[in-house]
């Protein structure tokens, strides 16, 4: 940044700061990026446009759940490109002008880890994640538990919302090749794969 200022470029730059993952660093006793945790699966996307080129108030901030696929698109956006339609990310700028019609209502992920193999439903104010290989579930209310240490699977006050994300994850898994899902139920025990024998097809 430093030399964008002293070359002059700082008003005609555009930037975008992100990370991959986050490093749990304890939280739930782990490390690393293992689990679905926020300590692992939240990361910072701060969009900085230092000469409002984009024309976005600054301070706004989105409570919408975005991912790293939406940098490209974000970044192609802001230099008036024009996204290729095989992209599965979307630009936050129409979002952070709220004009965008319709986000995403949600993000599905995944991790292979042994025995803690998972995959999770998210949409930024509450999380599913549901244990592939040994069947255990866990619903947070992400609003009055941001440190997820409250499982709220068993309480019977969100029956209804656990079912909506379990259907979609359900709905999510019910193509893959490893058998998680049959379309109705998620299906305990399938092993895993890193990668898939429809990529070589």
């Amino acid at each position: 940044m430093q030399s964008l200022i002293e070359y002059q470029l700082y008003h005609n730059t555009v930037i975008l700061f992100v990370s991959d993952h986050g490093e749990l660093l304890g939280d739930h006793n782990f490390l690393a990026k293992s689990l679905a945790y926020e300590g692992s699966a939240k990361i910072p996307f701060i969009l900085s446009d230092p000469g409002d080129l984009l024309g976005i108030k600054k301070g706004t901030t989105c409570d919408k759940v975005v991912e790293l696929r939406d940098i490209m698109p974000t970044l192609l956006d802001a230099a008036e490109i024009k996204i290729p339609e095989t992209v599965e990310g979307k630009s936050v700028i129409p979002l952070a002008k709220e004009k965008d019609t319709y986000w995403r209502e949600y993000l599905h992920g995944e991790h292979t880890y042994g025995d803690l193999s998972h995959h999770f439903i998210v949409n930024g104010k509450e999380k599913y994640i549901w244990y592939s290989q040994t069947g255990e579930e866990q619903y947070f209310n992400l609003e009055e538990d941001p440190k997820e240490l409250n499982n709220l699977i068993n309480d019977e006050r969100n029956k209804e919302k656990i079912t909506f994300l379990r259907k979609k994850l359900i709905k999510e898994l019910e193509e893959r090749e490893e058998g998680y899902s049959d379309g109705t139920k998620l299906i305990v025990g399938c092993k895993p794969k890193a990668i898939l024998n429809s990529i070589f097809n």
